[in-house]
């Protein structure tokens, strides 16, 4: 087997170690070094939040050691041999200058060399050119610009503290919170201008899945871009929560029923002409299969204080008055000492079990 020398040391190269266009590993490093030019890595910060920009796009902020870290990982291909192949690396110092428009950092280079062999620890000098500017965030924040309106009503015509508390929750996440330009609360609801439409909508999509809310949207175009070939604009989502809360009396595909419970998914409606109790999503309500009609009211309660196999008889406390009402398959499990309301629907009366 012919044996392999470096040309500058003279060592024999084992089969295990590196071999580059007839030098070992260290004297290609010591001789050739890493790079075949300098490295110069361009760094965009914005003056206002210290978020960085990369090939365009925008990255919120970190520790300036991070950035040129992930910077330079993605650029080093254009700086190295082509044997060479940067596997990570560690910035060893801080900023230095080295003249008027260019600052310097130590770094430790993990290597892989020629596709196979890993070599640790070598270190480096790396270029930063900074620029300072201000990014379209903080833009928007300076001169209140938006690209989404998100409106949030009632259909009762104000919000309740419930639906306050569940608006705030929900912009109380980072992510959603550094989008928001501006909050405005009055009588009716809230206003509230996104940065992106994007965010807009992740938000009114959380409202709905949390409460049934209902979302409409629409676009207002300001600018035509011709370069993408579309208009850019004002998206406003006009997201309703609806009027449903526990013991309204409702009527569900044309029958009587009263709400039992609340759901993310839904309400459950108790039937009154037979005591089933049905899960209703929120799009049967925005539908109008779910509706609150005026026709339909509650009367007074009463206690039970007897019954037999065909009646139980009611005694309303405060007035002192006694009924008698038919013992149906709904109230099989009644006992004394249990409390009744009557709801009146048209020219017909219910009872519901009173909770």
């Amino acid at each position: 087997m012919n044996k392999k020398y470096c040309v500058r040391c003279g060592r024999v190269i084992h089969e295990d170690e590196p071999y580059i266009n007839g030098y070992c590993i260290d004297c290609f490093l010591k001789y050739k070094g890493i790079f075949v030019t300098r490295p110069i890595i361009e760094v965009s910060i914005c003056s206002r939040c210290g978020a960085w920009r990369y090939k365009g796009q925008w990255h919120e902020s970190l520790p300036i050691k991070e950035i040129l870290r992930r910077i330079f990982l993605r650029e080093a291909y254009r700086f190295l041999h082509k044997e060479l192949e940067v596997v990570d690396l560690e910035i060893l110092s801080d900023l230095y200058k080295i003249n008027e428009s260019e600052y310097a950092v130590k770094a430790s280079l993990q290597l892989l060399v020629s596709g196979k062999y890993i070599v640790n620890d070598v270190e480096s000098e790396i270029i930063v050119k900074f620029s300072r500017t201000v990014c379209p965030r903080c833009l928007s924040y300076a001169g209140k610009i938006h690209r989404a309106l998100v409106q949030v009503r009632s259909v009762d015509g104000s919000l309740s503290d419930e639906e306050k508390r569940l608006v705030e929750k929900v912009l109380r996440d980072p992510a959603i919170m550094s989008e928001v330009v501006e909050i405005k609360e009055n009588k009716y609801g809230y206003d509230i201008k996104f940065i992106s439409s994007v965010t807009a909508k992740r938000f009114s999509t959380i409202l709905n899945r949390a409460k049934g809310a209902k979302i409409t949207e629409s676009f207002k175009p300001t600018k035509y871009n011709p370069d993408k070939g579309k208009w850019t604009g004002i998206t406003t989502l006009s997201v309703r929560f609806p009027s449903l809360k526990i013991g309204d009396l409702v009527e569900y595909r044309g029958r009587p029923g009263v709400i039992r419970n609340i759901k993310s998914t839904g309400v459950d409606v108790e039937l009154l002409d037979d005591g089933q109790v049905e899960h209703v999503r929120y799009d049967a309500y925005w539908r109008g299969e779910l509706s609150k009609p005026g026709y339909m009211s509650y009367g007074k309660i009463y206690s039970v204080i007897a019954k037999d196999k065909s009646t139980i008889y009611l005694l309303n406390d405060e007035t002192g008055e006694m009924k008698e009402y038919p013992l149906t398959k709904y109230l099989a499990d009644i006992k004394e000492g249990d409390k009744i309301r009557f709801v009146r629907v048209k020219d017909k009366d219910y009872v519901v079990k009173y909770e």
